[in-house]
């Protein structure tokens, strides 16, 4: 019905030159009939009745932007798309036709186009909500979330009553992790539309991002007694109480969501991150395939034809890169397995790696891809037989404990540059050098919740007899040098090595005694180079680190220290610094 009071108010709409406009009222005058039709769904009708009045006026964009209107209904979208087309020739300020064109444009694919029909929409009508709704597809859609969000909150200030645009600004704000600003709208949905299964659910989703798990499993629930038979609610349950650490009762409410709703994407991740999590592989690697089919990764590159384990005796793959950093080194552990099977491997990667990886993989082709959301495939120089993308490796690789490497490393450093970084630790002194590195992830991927600040590291950092090297990247300087005034403990920073090529951070992890690090990629490269890591890792962790055990399958160097509580770091400080007294003491023979 919001559609339609646009389209009529277009139709009433009176055009700038005084020819068009006589057209107009003339075309309109016949076209009650299929304004009622319109009304009543009765489409078929709408086009009969339009080109019997474009016979008479064709030059009616309006008449034009109806039959096109109508065409959509029915799924005809080729002759849909002539009509707003020539409505446009008619009348370029058509706002409503420049919409409606964008919308055919986005189910197909042509997103550039899509945008371009969206932002003169916005520009002909800048008031009118729906076509920035309509301009947030397109973003959301290219990858550009919060550019989308902004003309959602746009759309919201001219229409602050539709509790569906409130909704989907929700929804968008948890897809980027941005719940603080999230929770007060949910609140303010309640409090406008009352408690209803929609708004339970943003609040419910709001609060889990917040980490209010109690509160976010009272507010679940509560969705579940007005409607037991949603599937959103079970999902929001499964996750606070997976991070409650109840994953038997977690399991269950995802496989209730997906006994509801058979197709549900996020049911059959979230499952199988849960049996990944307690080292189920098998189980798990199946439905961490349902990653591909989340909204943000379907714009990906086509893997096709993809392949599926087979021999590749006499055929050439391309391994597509996808995910972050840390995840594209634990992948390249499957990498000699591949290689083991063809002879010609080409695979891409993050342009930060690709020397490390072209020396760590001699038989492989490497191919630099910086733009994951490119639509591009990357073209190797000769004919591929099959793709595969790098997350889809371990499914054939690792399946259970046994199929784990016990490698001592399979990144090599460049040895020159690791004799280089050597030269400059030594000449620091005597004493175990020690990379530190405190912050990890962004807001999507829960970096408050493996996160510390360096005064909460204060008892590690302050053990006699170590030098401390920066492992942490992005912005650090000021907080490094805060902290050396505060109590006067250095931590070595040199930028060269860090913010770079990641060839040159894995020389200087290789010339370091040992590396502390919460979860993030430096883990990664420690354990892939097979150097010592120490791990200060969550309560609940991501799932690469399991549930229990203080060790990981992917890199045997590497030893994890747990959170007892959610939230509380004092005992992993404590256990981690008596460990490194420990490691000191045997140094020097005491």
């Amino acid at each position: 019905m919001r559609m339609l009071r646009n389209l009529l108010s277009g139709l009433l709409r009176a055009p700038a030159a005084a020819a068009r406009a006589t057209r107009e009222r003339e075309a309109l005058s016949n076209l009650a009939p299929a304004v009622t039709a319109f009304n009543a769904g009765r489409f078929d009708e709408v086009v009969a009745d339009c080109e019997a009045v474009l016979s008479e006026h064709p030059r009616s964009a309006q008449v034009h932007h109806l039959c096109g209107r109508a065409l959509v209904a029915l799924k005809r979208h080729a002759e849909a798309e002539n009509h707003f087309k020539e409505a446009l020739v008619i009348d370029p300020g058509l706002a409503d036709a420049s919409a409606d064109l964008a919308s055919l444009r986005i189910e197909a694919g042509d997103h550039q186009a899509a945008e371009q029909y969206a932002r003169d929409a916005v520009s002909g009508n800048p008031a009118e909500p729906r076509f920035r709704e309509v301009l947030a597809e397109v973003l959301q859609v290219t990858g550009r979330e919060r550019e989308a969000l902004a003309e959602l909150f746009s759309a919201l200030e001219f229409a602050p009553e539709r509790q569906d645009l409130l909704i989907r600004l929700c929804l968008g704000l948890d897809r980027v992790g941005r719940h603080r600003e999230m929770l007060p709208l949910a609140e303010r949905a309640i409090v406008e539309n009352g408690e209803n299964i929609q708004t339970l659910c943003c609040l419910a989703l709001a609060q889990y991002g917040v980490d209010d798990l109690s509160a976010a499993e009272a507010t679940a629930r509560k969705a579940l007694r007005l409607r037991s038979d949603s599937p959103a609610p079970y999902l929001t349950l499964g996750n606070a109480l997976s991070e409650l650490g109840r994953h038997e009762e977690a399991l269950a409410a995802h496989r209730r969501a997906l006994k509801l709703d058979p197709g549900s994407v996020s049911a059959r991740y979230n499952i199988g991150l849960l049996n990944l999590m307690r080292w189920r592989f098998r189980e798990g690697w199946q439905d961490f395939e349902q990653r591909l089919n989340i909204n943000r990764f379907k714009a990906w590159r086509s893997c096709e034809p993809r392949w599926n384990g087979t021999s590749l005796q006499g055929r050439i793959i391309l391994v597509m890169r996808e995910q972050g950093l840390g995840d594209e080194i634990m992948h390249a552990s499957c990498y000699p397995d591949l290689l083991r099977q063809s002879g010609q491997c080409h695979i891409e990667c993050e342009p930060r790696l690709e020397r490390l990886f072209a020396r760590s993989f001699p038989g492989a082709t490497f191919h630099p891809l910086k733009d994951m959301e490119t639509r591009d495939r990357t073209d190797p120089g000769v004919p591929v037989d099959v793709f595969s993308y790098a997350g889809s490796l371990p499914r054939h690789f690792r399946n259970g404990l046994q199929d784990f490497p016990a490698h001592k490393g399979y990144l090599k450093a460049d040895p020159v540059r690791v004799a280089h970084w050597r030269q400059r630790l030594d000449a620091m002194g005597g004493g175990l050098k020690v990379g530190i590195s405190w912050r990890g992830g962004v807001a999507v991927t829960r970096r408050s919740r493996r996160s510390l600040d360096l005064p909460q590291m204060l008892p590690v950092l302050s053990v006699p007899g170590v030098s401390w090297i920066n492992l942490q990247y992005g912005d650090r300087a000021s907080e490094i040098a805060e902290f050396a005034s505060s109590h006067n403990i250095t931590i070595t920073d040199w930028p060269e090595a860090i913010d770079g090529d990641y060839d040159e951070t894995a020389a200087l992890v290789s010339a370091l005694g040992l590396v502390i690090s919460v979860c993030t990629s430096v883990v990664h490269l420690t354990g892939a180079l097979g150097r010592p890591a120490w791990v200060m890792t969550p309560r609940i962790p991501e799932w690469r680190y399991g549930l229990e055990h203080d060790t990981m399958p992917w890199y045997p160097s590497v030893r994890l220290f747990r959170q007892r509580e959610r939230g509380t770091w004092v005992h992993v400080i404590d256990e981690i610094q008596g460990a490194l007294h420990h490691r000191l003491e045997q140094a020097s023979g005491s």
